[in-house]
């Protein structure tokens, strides 16, 4: 034992050297690599919709939405442009819809690349806001179309009273219509992996290059033995 002892002394006497530049090189590595290497970043891009009220059994439903926002048709007709069935179906994927009440949504797409990520979020809800706005309008219209004719329609004194009722009944589900808003926008950047720090790598690093140090200098010495 006293042998082996002394053989791996003599050894690291001479090769001292490297058995303490190599700790100090990977060390060092481990430290400036990062920095030299840009983190790859991902972005979500988030918009709060408020759903609309006007009696659709499709658009003013936060069960419904979803389905409808992630539907083939839907996406086409939003993004044009991603004719290829896996591109939509990646658009899919990154695309999440959530229900934070009855009345609202958090939509949010993630992408690596920012100017798309926006591009894609503000695609899909601009499209479902201009197919709301048109079917709020139509029902508007409907209920406005309707107050005029009774409000100029000449009924009889027993009638009165449900005229009354009725204008009312109109004008309170006209006051109640309301179309769907985004209330807050925002774009959110993400490093992706959440890595180990530079300080952390360097010491990764010294401890690997004293690994390899110690297997350079014992190990030979006990096969040396074994033999």
């Amino acid at each position: 034992m006293n042998d082996i002892l002394i053989r791996i002394a003599r050894r690291i006497k001479k090769n001292i050297i490297w058995i303490i530049a190599v700790p100090i090189i990977l060390g060092a590595a481990g430290y400036i690599l990062p920095s030299q290497i840009a983190d790859q970043k991902s972005y979500t891009a988030e918009d709060t919709l408020a759903v609309g009220s006007y009696d659709h059994p499709v658009y003013n439903s936060t069960e419904e939405i979803p389905l409808l926002l992630k539907s083939d048709s839907f996406l086409k007709e939003a993004l044009p442009d991603e004719k290829d069935e896996e591109d939509v179906a990646e658009i899919k994927e990154k695309l999440t819809i959530k229900t934070e009440s009855k009345s609202l949504l958090t939509l949010s797409y993630s992408d690596e690349d920012k100017d798309k990520t926006e591009s894609v979020l503000n695609a899909i809800s601009s499209t479902f806001l201009k197919n709301d706005q048109k079917l709020y309008a139509e029902r508007e219209a409907v209920i406005r179309s309707s107050i005029d004719a009774l409000e100029g329609e000449s009924v009889s004194e027993d009638s009165k009273v449900d005229k009354e009722r009725f204008l009312y009944e109109l004008k309170n589900t006209q006051l109640n219509l309301k179309a769907a808003s985004i209330t807050d926008s925002e774009t959110v950047s993400e490093t992706a992996g959440g890595g180990m720090s530079p300080k952390k790598k360097a010491v990764l690093g010294v401890m690997i290059g004293l690994t390899i140090a110690f297997m350079f200098v014992v190990i030979p010495e006990f096969f040396r033995e074994s033999f």
